[in-house]
């Protein structure tokens, strides 16, 4: 017995819809993928871009029941106020005392701070204003560290389109080079170095011509060797 199979077709204009049938179903589909996903590996922040610009911030700070120097959280938060403003040794330090144990323990800390790079920290007098002091005593305040720099705001790298990054990972990652643009920023010498170019020193040419006249003669000089165990 022989079989035949006859193929039939269907009509043109049901062919012609069926692609926008797959368009429809494939979109349907992307919300509970990404949501699935979105749940197992987490979402992301979109990147800001690194800018540097002049930034005051003061901070009023708290000697120690003992008085022997700054309370613990005065001492953290001074510390996490000057990280904030870049390289201490850029930044603009000036001591306001409020009283005059705060006098004693700002001088102190201004030589503190000079021992750590700050240039010539500045401490200034009681303030004659008595309603200021009135008011830094009424909030247990002795003195204020005030801080000027140019800072650079650098924000946390994360994922550019969270709500895309599971279905097109490429696209929704974002360009990378986060991470490495915000180790720089936090690298670099002179803020101003992320905004504009700077101009190089003149060089030394007879000094470099040395140096190769040198090489191609085979007349090199050794590098500096220290023995340590003499």
């Amino acid at each position: 017995m022989t079989h035949h199979t006859f193929l039939t077709s269907k009509p043109a204009a049901t062919w012609r819809l069926l692609p926008l049938v797959l368009l429809v179903a494939l979109a349907g589909c992307q919300s509970p993928i990404h949501e699935t996903r979105a749940k197992r590996f987490g979402t992301g922040v979109a990147p800001q871009a690194i800018t540097a610009e002049p930034r005051a911030v003061a901070l009023a700070l708290q000697i120690a029941p003992d008085g022997r120097g700054l309370s613990p959280d005065s001492l953290r938060e001074a510390n996490a106020m000057l990280s904030s403003q870049g390289r201490i040794e850029t930044q603009v330090l000036t001591l306001t005392p409020f009283n005059a144990q705060g006098a004693e323990i700002a001088q102190r800390l201004a030589q503190a701070l000079a021992r750590s790079g700050a240039r010539e920290p500045r401490v200034e007098a009681v303030p004659a204003d008595p309603q200021r002091v009135a008011q830094a005593a009424e909030a247990g305040w002795d003195l204020e560290l005030q801080s000027e720099a140019l800072a650079v705001d650098i924000p946390r790298c994360g994922i550019a389109k969270p709500n895309e990054w599971t279905i097109h990972p490429y696209y929704g990652v974002g360009a990378l080079g986060c991470a490495n643009r915000a180790n720089i920023a936090r690298m670099v010498s002179d803020p101003r170095d992320l905004s504009r170019p700077r101009t190089l020193e003149g060089a030394d040419g007879k000094a470099a011509a040395g140096a190769v006249e040198r090489y191609q003669t085979g007349e090199t000089r050794d590098l500096l060797d220290i023995d340590f165990d003499n």
